[in-house]
């Protein structure tokens, strides 16, 4: 029998740049690591290591939580939400949206 197993390690670097606003250091950083003037490496290597069963449709583990609580919650909350004369601000709503993304 074949398992698949992810092994995910994590490299991040914090790059200080003066700015004016968080969009624009955001947008200069992105332009630096594009250009490869920022290139990370073993030292940047922050001992983050996630050893995971691969899930096929989720890109994360984080997807796959997600999902199980969408999936846990929402059938009560449809029926909660039609009961409620369907309001605009129900929680029904964001777990539809949230599915969508999952």
């Amino acid at each position: 029998m074949q398992i698949d197993v992810r092994v995910t390690e994590t490299l991040s670097r914090v790059i200080a740049v003066d700015s004016l606003s968080i969009e624009d250091a955001i947008a200069t950083v992105e332009d630096m690591y594009k250009n490869e003037d920022i290139v990370l490496d073993y030292g940047d290597f922050n001992n983050d290591t996630v050893i995971e069963r691969k899930e096929y449709n989720f890109s994360s583990k984080k997807d796959l939580l997600i999902n199980e609580v969408i999936q846990y919650l929402i059938i009560d909350e449809k029926k909660h939400y039609e009961e409620s004369n369907k309001p605009s601000n129900h929680i029904y709503l964001t777990l539809l949206e949230l599915q969508k993304y999952t």
